[in-house]
């Protein structure tokens, strides 16, 4: 097994502290600004060994950062374990942090295959967060932990938290600031994509909970087909048998689960599901 030093988060940080390290990190405007802010603070707030940060491509997270984490175990999470990830399922479905420890309770952790893979690396607890940009999840930030029996705590969570939504905050901005700049000087846009290219271009991750329509629950799996058929929600509600307030939370629901941004777009991507 590898072994990794093992860091402790900064004790002596006051709300204030807390603060400073939130706006400092929503200041950001660019993806490499972020990806450094993020990474040292989250050095101080939670004491992490590894970080991993990545941002939305297509239907699934493209690993554009990396710190610690040793590309064998990068590439061993992206080909054995990120397609049935039930953690970062829930991490995207739910839009909050989650920490392995307390997602699958004490007495699951050690038998979980996330515990498997992060202790055949010489890590011991990990946790991760979303980035959301217009009720959209278009990235998230997984940190781990060196420290034997010591699970990340809630304090430590609500910081991850907080580091994620000020990430929200400069991802939005950024992408913002990159439009307008190629509105004016009418030249494309500078593009991610390219850092994650030449740093990691094998390392997509594949969301779980981007599905085909046959795998998706009944009702939504019906609300589905209709979107694709072109009926309005009054229509879809009356077929149902459910109101069309039922209907348009579907739609919400299936907009998140395939980072459609609109009603259109989502029957674009339903349509390539089938």
């Amino acid at each position: 097994m590898r072994r990794v030093f093992a860091r402790r988060p900064d004790p002596e940080l006051s709300a204030d502290d807390l603060v400073q390290a939130a706006l400092r990190t929503a200041d950001c405007r660019s993806v490499p600004a972020m990806r450094d802010a993020l990474f040292r603070e989250a050095d101080a707030l939670l004491g992490a060994v590894a970080m991993g940060l990545y941002l939305r491509e297509g239907d699934g997270f493209r690993l554009v950062a990396n710190r610690l984490a040793p590309q064998g175990f990068l590439q061993q999470y992206a080909k054995e374990y990120a397609k049935v990830d039930s953690m970062l399922e829930c991490i995207v479905d739910e839009r909050r942090t989650v920490d392995g420890f307390h997602f699958y309770g004490p007495a699951g952790w050690s038998h979980s295959s996330t515990y498997e893979l992060l202790r055949g690396w010489g890590f011991y607890h990990n946790m991760g967060g979303a980035f959301v940009v217009n009720g959209q999840i278009e990235g998230v930030l997984f940190v781990a932990t060196a420290h034997d029996n010591e699970p990340f705590e809630e304090g430590q969570i609500r910081r991850l938290d907080l580091l994620c939504r000020a990430g929200s905050l400069a991802l939005s901005a950024t992408r913002e600031r990159e439009r307008l700049r190629c509105e004016l000087s009418n030249s494309p846009a500078a593009d991610w994509r390219e850092m994650a290219d030449r740093d990691y271009p094998n390392l997509p991750i594949k969301l779980t909970n981007i599905r085909p329509l046959d795998q998706l629950p009944a009702r939504s799996r019906a609300v589905a087909q209709l979107l694709c058929e072109g009926r309005p929600n009054k229509a879809i509600a009356q077929d149902l048998g459910i109101s069309v307030h039922t209907v348009k939370e579907h739609v919400q629901n299936l907009c998140r689960r395939y980072g459609a941004l609109n009603r259109t777009d989502l029957v674009q991507r339903l349509l390539t599901s089938y």
